[in-house]
C-alpha cells in the first residue's frame, strides 16, 4: 500500500512539473543499449532526440557508442566511446538558426553496489569536444538509485528510478550543469525495459524541465547456454 502511494505520488508530481512547464518544457526520447561481447568486454550505445519544447521544436540529437572492459566481472567497466551531437540553436523571434555539429571523444569508469534490495551506480566521464574552430574539455559525475517496488508475474520488474549529474567546464575551471532526474520504469523481460520520468536541467542562468522516454536495451551478443 504504502509503495503505491509513493508511486501515485510521483506520477502526481510529474505530471503537475510537465503541465507547470509546458511551454518551457522539452521532451526526451532516448535508446540506451548494453550489449556483452563476453565476461570482459561490452558495447554501450545511446540515441537521443531532444526538444526544446513538449514535443515540439529540435533542440538535439545525440550518437554514442563506446567500447567497455570490466575489471571484475561486470563492474568496474572502463570504456573509451566517440559521440555525434547536432544542436539547433533556439531563438523564439528566429527558429530557422543554424545546426552546431560537435563530435566528441570521451573516457568513462562506471562503478556498481547494493545497498539492500537497492542498486547504485556511479559513473566518471571525461570528455574532450571538437566544435568547428572551438575545443573543450569536460568533466561529470553521475549517480543513480533504483528501488524495487512490488513483483509482477513473480518478478521484480517495476522500479523508482533517480539520478543526479554534475558537469564541470575544466577548460574554463567552472561550473557547467547540473541534471537532476525521478522515474518510474517496468522491465519487460530480463533484458528490456522502458522507463519514464522528469529531468530538471540547471545551467548558469537557465533552468529548464524535460520531460524523458526511455528505452534500455541490454540483449547480449550471445547468450550463456544453459
Amino acid at each position: 500500500m504504502k509503495r503505491a502511494i509513493l508511486l501515485v505520488g510521483l506520477m502526481g508530481l510529474i505530471n503537475n512539473a510537465v503541465i507547470a512547464q509546458s511551454n518551457n518544457s522539452g521532451t526526451w526520447l532516448v535508446y540506451f543499449g548494453n550489449q556483452k561481447i563476453n565476461d570482459q568486454w561490452n558495447i554501450q550505445s545511446d540515441f537521443q532526440y531532444r526538444d526544446y519544447r513538449f514535443l515540439g521544436q529540435r533542440n538535439q540529437f545525440l550518437a554514442r557508442a563506446g567500447l567497455g572492459y570490466n575489471l571484475k566481472a561486470q563492474n568496474h567497466n572502463l570504456l573509451l566511446g566517440y559521440a555525434y551531437i547536432a544542436t539547433d540553436a533556439y531563438d523564439e523571434l528566429d527558429i530557422n538558426t543554424s545546426t552546431k555539429i560537435e563530435n566528441r571523444i570521451y573516457q568513462q569508469y562506471l562503478y556498481k553496489n547494493k545497498i539492500g534490495s537497492n542498486s547504485l551506480m556511479h559513473r566518471f566521464r571525461l570528455e574532450e569536444r571538437f566544435f568547428p574552430n572551438e575545443f573543450g574539455l569536460r568533466g561529470r559525475y553521475f549517480i543513480s538509485f533504483q528501488k524495487p517496488l512490488w513483483n509482477f508475474k513473480g518478478k521484480n520488474n517495476t522500479y523508482l528510478s533517480a539520478y543526479n549529474e554534475l558537469f564541470i567546464d575544466i577548460k574554463g575551471a567552472q561550473f557547467d550543469r547540473n541534471r537532476f532526474y525521478a522515474g518510474l520504469g517496468f522491465g519487460i523481460n530480463d533484458y528490456v525495459r522502458v522507463e519514464t520520468g522528469y529531468m530538471i536541467q540547471a545551467q548558469k542562468n537557465i533552468t529548464r524541465g524535460q520531460l524523458q522516454i526511455i528505452l534500455y536495451n541490454n540483449l547480449p551478443f550471445k547468450k550463456n547456454k544453459k
